[in-house]
């Protein structure tokens, strides 16, 4: 189905402290060294209510974040907003603030705020712990997504993403491969 999405919002999730955790802001970091691929780029280390407030500024918003499935570390998700089979560490409705993405699109709702398309992009976490440095399988998915971060963006801006998406690692399937 196609759609006009013009403008596209990054938001990097995550604790630069914590491991796999660093995902989300790792990729927003080395996407604004690169000149910033066309999107809106954002990084929250404790999201809450204030999402609303990204809202009216893109079309779509995608959240780069760590997850914990039990698949293998490095593995990438990519999942529409709301969803019930995959949860980003900081924007689950436990979050720090309480708020998650479930909360604040029931608030815009209420709110009569239209919401914008909305997607997890999920990197598979090995390691979470305080101090810890990133585990050389998250490091390859962020290169990954940071080389193809132009396909990714044409996905997203003309087609439905199936509930939800794996990729994993050393899969030749992810979006922009040759």
């Amino acid at each position: 189905m196609a759609v006009n999405s013009d403008r596209i919002m990054i938001v990097g999730c995550g604790n630069p402290d914590a491991g796999d955790d660093s995902v989300g802001l790792e990729i927003v970091r080395r996407l604004r060294e690169q000149g910033g691929c066309g999107c809106e780029l954002r990084t929250e280390t404790a999201p809450g209510v204030d999402l609303l407030e990204l809202f009216p500024l893109a079309d779509v918003i995608v959240f780069v974040d760590a997850v914990v499935s039990g698949v293998d570390p490095g593995t990438i998700h990519l999942t529409s907003l709301p969803s019930t089979e995959l949860e980003s560490r900081a924007l689950g409705s436990l979050s720090f603030h309480g708020w998650g993405v479930g909360e604040v699109l029931k608030l815009a709702n209420a709110l009569g705020r239209p919401a914008p398309r909305l997607f997890l992009l999920g990197i598979e976490a090995g390691t979470l712990a305080e101090g810890a440095p990133r585990s050389a399988a998250v490091d390859q998915a962020i290169d990954l997504l940071v080389e193809r971060v132009s396909a990714l963006k044409l996905l997203l801006q003309r087609f439905e993403v199936p509930p939800i998406r794996r990729f994993f690692p050393d899969d030749q399937s992810f979006p922009g491969a040759v």
